[in-house]
C-alpha cells in the first residue's frame, strides 16, 4: 500500500517539528491532533498554540486532514516570523498594567482621605475554593495540550492551599517530569 502522506508534508515547505497523535475507537471514529512548530522556536508564546483536532471516519480524514492542516501551517509560518516582537510588546503591556493596578500599602483608596487600603482584601472560603477549582481545571487543560511549563506556572502554591499539599506536590512532580521529557524530545528533533 502506497500513501503520499509524507509527500504532502514536504509540499507544505514548512520544515519543523510535527507532533501528530492518532486515536481510533471500536466504531471506526478517529481523533487526530496535529501540531506544527518550526525548529529553533524557544519563544514561550509558541507553547500557547494548541494542536488542531480532527474528528471523523477514516474516509473523512483521508479527504480533509491535509486541507485543514495546510491552513493551520500557513498561518503559523507567518506567526512565527514576528512572534518575538509580539511577545515583547505583550510583556511590556502586562508589566505596565500590573504595576499600575497594584495598590500601595497605606495609600488612600479612591482618593477619599478617610479610606485607606491596608493590604490584600480577605477572600471567603467559597471564593478560595472556586479559585482553586478554576486553576486546577486550567492546569488539566494545559496538561492535555502538552503545555506543561504553562501548567506549572499557574499551578496553585502549597502556601496558599496547605490542605491540598499532597495533591499539589503530586501534580507538580508529574508536570515537571512531563516538561522535562517534552523538552528532551524537542531537543532530539532539533538535533536530527
Amino acid at each position: 500500500m502506497k500513501t503520499n502522506f509524507f509527500e504532502n508534508i514536504a509540499k507544505l515547505n514548512a520544515p519543523g517539528i510535527w507532533t501528530i497523535g492518532i486515536q481510533n475507537d471500536e466504531n471506526g471514529d478517529f481523533t487526530v491532533s496535529a501540531l506544527y512548530a518550526p525548529f529553533k522556536s524557544n519563544d514561550p508564546a509558541t507553547k500557547m498554540i494548541v494542536p488542531l483536532i480532527h474528528r471523523g471516519k477514516a474516509t473523512d480524514m483521508d479527504e480533509g486532514f491535509f486541507e485543514a492542516t495546510v491552513t493551520q501551517v500557513e498561518s503559523l509560518k507567518g506567526l512565527y516570523s514576528n512572534i518575538k516582537a509580539v511577545t515583547a510588546s505583550v510583556e511590556a503591556a502586562n508589566k505596565k498594567v500590573t504595576q499600575g493596578n497594584k495598590p500601595q500599602p497605606g495609600k488612600q483608596a479612591n482618593g477619599n482621605p478617610d479610606e485607606i487600603e491596608a493590604g490584600e482584601p480577605k477572600i471567603s472560603a467559597e471564593e478560595k475554593k472556586k479559585a482553586y477549582t478554576d486553576a486546577i481545571r486550567k492546569v488539566v487543560e494545559l496538561n492535555d495540550a502538552c503545555k506543561y511549563e504553562d501548567a506549572l506556572n499557574i499551578l496553585p502554591s502549597v502556601e496558599d492551599y496547605p490542605e491540598k499539599k499532597e495533591e499539589l506536590e503530586k501534580r507538580k512532580a508529574d508536570l515537571t517530569r512531563k516538561a522535562a521529557q517534552y523538552k528532551q524530545a524537542l531537543q532530539l528533533f532539533e538535533q536530527s
